[in-house]
């Protein structure tokens, strides 16, 4: 009988996330976060993430930002589509913020701090990544979303 290989991937180590809960709407939070964290973050194409249980393709609003000077990048997610939710685990949300790059505790807790401190946010939590069942499907979805974006951004020019 053959083995089966399971892929046991740690996504703590590379990434933050940060559930936020917010009444507003993302293209004003963003402009919020922007202005707060120094950050660019600009709207792109739809983030498509395949439902297992539903069996469809469902799409998510995205934010991007790129610091090539501390290696992080920046995605701004919303987490309710028209089909469903992209972490029902996590229905209380209304976004997420996932850091790409080393965070450190320290730096965590001050942005924590001053997401909360924009006024229009109502709870802002750090998001232990272990604790979404669909999280190795989210991140090859946005893997492949993102180099999608890349070829399209290479064939304009």
């Amino acid at each position: 009988m053959p083995k089966k290989l399971k892929l046991d991937s740690n996504f703590d180590n590379d990434y933050t996330l940060l559930g936020i809960a917010s009444h507003h709407r993302d293209y004003r939070l963003i402009w919020a976060l922007n202005e707060k964290m120094q950050l660019r973050m600009s709207k792109m194409d739809n983030l498509k993430v395949f439902n297992d249980k539903k069996n469809e393709l469902q799409e998510f609003s995205l934010y991007y930002f790129d610091e090539p000077q501390t290696f992080k990048s920046y995605y701004f997610i919303t987490n309710l589509g028209e089909q469903g939710f992209l972490f029902p685990e996590y229905k209380q949300m209304n976004f997420f913020l996932l850091i790409k790059g080393n965070v450190t505790e320290a730096i965590k807790n001050e942005m924590v701090k001053d997401i909360y401190s924009l006024g229009i946010v109502l709870t802002v939590h750090t998001i232990t990544l272990s604790t979404i069942k669909s999280i190795n499907n989210f991140f090859s979805d946005l893997e492949l979303h993102m180099l999608d974006i890349g070829k399209k951004t290479k064939e304009k020019k």
